[in-house]
């Protein structure tokens, strides 16, 4: 039910697919790009795994792209690195970063985006310009997510998800919100296995929730993880209740099958 294809780019581009190209493109200084390599690596995780492929480190490198952007428009550089292996990008989707100069070095200000590329927005938040993200996350679904800088980094600030042949969008999650003094609340939504909806729900360790789905459809069934440990507590079912191991948000995933169909969800947290 829960799934989310992702690899790893370093802004970067995706091997033999299309991606977005709404900026101008600026090859880095061969120095520069020396020493985003050895970022890029570090940041991604997997020098090990690269060092493995034909042609090791050295090989990537000589692939690698970094290109040049000026997100906040002061003539200052920031980078897009595309790493091009296939240790750091998918058959789908890329995880992007994006670098700025810094006293020390590079600084990572775009950080756990994925999918087929950047795209610069004509709006910008605290001076830097927003961008979009758009992903593959199906063979039947589309995402799309925008990013604002918060004076820090960029932060991800409306997520969308699309059926390709339908053209039906809805927000890629929601957060479950309970009314001041209040332990449960009941949620309506519309779903099929296209277009699932994923709920947010923050919880503290050991306290009980319980969740109850009514719908139409037999097929409309929800799955309980955890979002830090992606532990699932619940799958397939339309009613579960539980004492939760951590403090944190919890995802609800309801879908159904190719049909849509509406449900109503309850959840109460004492």
């Amino acid at each position: 039910m829960f799934h989310k294809l992702a690899a790893l780019l370093i802004i970067f581009t995706l091997s033999g697919a299309t991606r977005s190209q709404t900026h101008t493109q600026r090859e880095a200084p061969k120095d520069v790009r020396s020493r985003l390599f050895k970022q890029a690596l570090a940041d991604s995780g997997e020098r090990d795994c690269i060092e493995k492929e034909e042609g090791g480190l050295r090989a990537a490198e000589e692939k690698m792209s970094i290109e040049e952007i000026d997100l906040n428009r002061d003539g200052v550089s920031e980078y897009e690195v595309d790493l091009s292996s296939p240790c750091t990008c998918g058959m789908v989707n890329c995880s992007i970063f994006v670098y700025r100069q810094s006293l020390t070095g590079y600084e990572l200000i775009l950080d756990g985006a994925a999918g087929l590329g950047l795209e610069l927005l004509k709006t910008s938040s605290n001076g830097y310009a927003d961008v979009k993200v758009d992903a593959r996350d199906t063979a039947a679904t589309t995402s799309s997510t925008t990013y604002k800088f918060d004076g820090k980094q960029y932060r991800e600030a409306r997520s969308t998800i699309t059926q390709v042949d339908t053209g039906e969008t809805k927000p890629a999650s929601r957060r479950v919100q309970f009314k001041r003094g209040m332990s449960s609340t009941t949620v309506q939504g519309k779903v099929s296995i296209a277009l699932p909806d994923t709920l947010i729900v923050g919880a503290r360790a050991g306290q009980v929730m319980s969740v109850q789905l009514t719908a139409p459809s037999k097929s409309v069934r929800f799955m309980l993880m955890t979002s830090k440990t992606t532990n699932s507590l619940a799958d397939n079912t339309r009613s579960w209740t539980g004492t939760l191991p951590e403090t944190g948000d919890y995802l609800i995933i309801v879908d159904a099958d190719e049909k849509a169909s509406t449900y109503s969800m309850t959840i109460s947290i004492k």
